[in-house]
Order: structure tokens, then C-alpha cells, then sequence
């Protein structure tokens, strides 16, 4: 079975930690040193990454270690006013595989709403 790995800030590494993760504690300076060492293990199948982080100006890299590697990576949010990466990556890996943008198409609907 392919290991788990989940990579941010302590609290969010703890709670994928219980569930079996094996966990990765760093802040944002050691970010991408630690998801590069994580995509370079061949016996690495997901990596989840809290949203915290992950600077602006480790965007770009990051994006490029994404594609590069074999494992799946998740960012997802973890702070009460994310800066809305995992969200944009998720839009854009969604788009990239269907064709669809259906993220912002949701997001527009339900702002028309209100």
C-alpha cells in the first residue's frame, strides 16, 4: 500500500497524523525542501498539504513539483481566512482533466443568487 504523508503546520499535520498519515511538521520556510524530499519516494501515493504553507512566492515551484511527481498532492485550507490556494488548485486540476471550469461556474451561481 502506498504511504500517506501529510505536510503543514503542526495542527494540521496531527489531525491526518491520527488518521494514519505520516506526518510532516514545518513551517513555511521548509515547505517545498520537505514536498520535494515526499515526490522523490517512489512508495509515496497522496501528499496533503494545509493551504498555511504554502508562500505566494513558492507558487510557482510548487505548482511545477506537482506536476513533476508521482503522488497525488491535496492542499487543502487550514485557517479561518484561507488565501484560497487549495481552491484555486483544485479548480484548475479539475478543469485541466474534464474541460469544465465547475468551480467558478458554482461560485458564479451562487453569487447571482444573494
Amino acid at each position: 500500500m502506498a504511504k500517506m504523508i501529510a505536510i503543514g503546520v503542526e495542527q494540521f499535520a496531527l489531525v491526518f497524523g491520527a488518521l494514519g498519515f505520516e506526518m510532516h511538521v514545518v513551517d513555511p520556510p521548509e515547505f517545498l525542501e520537505t514536498l520535494e524530499s515526499a515526490l522523490g519516494d517512489p512508495d509515496v501515493g497522496l501528499v496533503v498539504c494545509g493551504e498555511s504553507s504554502i508562500t505566494a512566492h513558492d507558487m510557482h515551484e510548487f505548482r511545477a513539483l506537482m506536476l513533476e511527481g508521482g503522488a497525488a498532492v491535496v492542499v487543502l485550507p487550514d485557517q479561518p481566512e484561507p488565501h484560497h490556494t487549495g481552491r484555486e488548485l483544485m479548480r484548475q486540476a479539475i478543469e485541466a482533466a474534464a474541460g469544465v471550469d465547475l468551480l467558478t461556474s458554482v461560485q458564479e451561481e451562487s453569487e447571482e443568487e444573494e
